[in-house]
């Protein structure tokens, strides 16, 4: 009896362990079977960033727009960027600032923050423009030999416009086509003045441009 019942207990522990090898198998080759299926789909390419990209530099306010549509970026892509970046401005305070309930005034605050400071640009924009147009017209006036047009027209551009040097350049070019040269000299004396007296806004080299220009028009006299 003792033997027949070691022997039904081994058939059964064989009969349990030949179910779960089984079983294991069948795993086995359920999971070999799911493999070869991956494996035969066409695996996704990952790429790998082998450095950090540097971002991309931000056009100049004259430079050509990003977008390639060929237009001054002031004039056409500048505005949406200022607005986008400004909601980044506001977004990124709020959650450096903001403890856990949000606090509106501070919101409204930086919101009229961001609407001022594009205010300011854009009312820079429209004084730009206004400039570009009126320096500009004097030149083209200049070019097609109205000069006597031309020299109102830099009148006019040093009196809307005394906080740029234009109008003082472009009364020389006035003088210097009518052959004044003297008084086209003494303009650009004036312009080289001007840019000493705010030498944060022009480069280093303007002076020695004019400084030639004075030279070549009214040398000094001979010692």
């Amino acid at each position: 009896m003792q033997g027949t019942a070691t022997m039904r207990a081994s058939s059964i522990a064989r009969r349990i362990g030949e179910i779960a090898i089984e079983g294991k198998q069948q795993m086995m080759e359920s999971g070999v079977s799911q493999q070869v299926s991956i494996q035969g789909c066409v695996p996704l390419t990952a790429t790998v960033p082998t450095s950090m990209a540097k971002p991309a530099p931000k056009p100049g306010r004259n430079d050509p727009c990003h977008c390639g549509s060929g237009n001054k970026y002031k004039k056409c892509c500048l505005p949406k960027d200022q607005a986008a970046e400004g909601d980044r401005i506001v977004k990124a305070q709020m959650r450096l600032d903001m403890p856990a309930a949000v606090d509106r005034l501070r919101v409204a605050e930086l919101t009229a923050a961001v609407a001022a400071r594009l205010a300011r640009a854009e009312g820079e924009d429209v004084y730009e423009n206004a400039l570009d147009t009126a320096s500009n017209a004097v030149v083209d006036l200049v070019r097609a030999g109205k000069l006597d047009g031309a020299e109102v027209a830099a009148h006019d551009l040093l009196r809307r416009f005394p906080d740029v040097h234009d109008g003082w350049d472009r009364l020389g070019m006035a003088h210097e086509a009518r052959g004044n040269s003297r008084e086209a000299a003494d303009c650009y004396r004036k312009v080289i003045d001007f840019i000493q007296h705010h030498p944060d806004r022009y480069d280093s080299g303007m002076v020695e441009q004019f400084a030639k220009l004075v030279d070549r028009l009214d040398p000094p006299a001979a010692t």
